[in-house]
């Protein structure tokens, strides 16, 4: 009775916590990139002009890639639209793995950069599915708040591995 009550107060179904748990997870890939990828450019031999491109373009695809999520969100449906985000940026991720120069970083950033810009369209869409009205704030609230504890997290445990190595 009270996983019940907890369950239910906090909002929480299968489908909430699993975009919780995705967006804890590729969330804390894009918050390492925007801290630490103007470092691993310039340690392939990137400038300051193309640091300040990473800045520009991260800028500019957070403004507009809201708009081609709530498409895909629209056509797809909104687990398969998260899915489709997901795997761009995970293949975003393993170019700049495989491929370590500093123009194939900048291209295989266009696809993780801004990850909660493109999914946020289809993870609210998601919430406002799947809970009923009066829960639909603690949703909303529940992904915010997973959003803000990556950018913790992400920052924090990305130092200590940038700092061991």
């Amino acid at each position: 009775m009270r996983k019940r009550s907890y369950t239910r107060f906090f909002a929480l179904r299968k489908s909430i916590v699993a975009v919780l748990s995705m967006a804890i997870l590729v969330g804390m890939g894009e918050r390492m990139a925007e801290r630490f990828l103007p470092l691993y450019l310039m340690a392939l031999g990137g400038g300051p002009i193309v640091i300040g491109f990473l800045n520009a373009m991260d800028n500019l695809l957070s403004a507009l890639y809201s708009f081609p999520g709530g498409y895909l969100s629209d056509h797809l449906g909104t687990k398969r639209a998260l899915i489709v985000f997901n795997l761009v940026a995970m293949a975003g991720f393993l170019i700049v793995i495989f491929i370590p120069t500093w123009p194939t970083v900048i291209v295989g950033a266009v696809f993780f950069l801004s990850w909660t810009s493109l999914s946020l369209p289809a993870t609210m869409s998601l919430v406002a599915d799947v809970l009923p009205i009066n829960k639909r704030t603690m949703g909303v609230k529940r992904k915010h708040f997973s959003d803000s504890g990556t950018k913790r997290k992400g920052q924090t445990e990305n130092r200590h591995f940038f700092c061991c190595q």
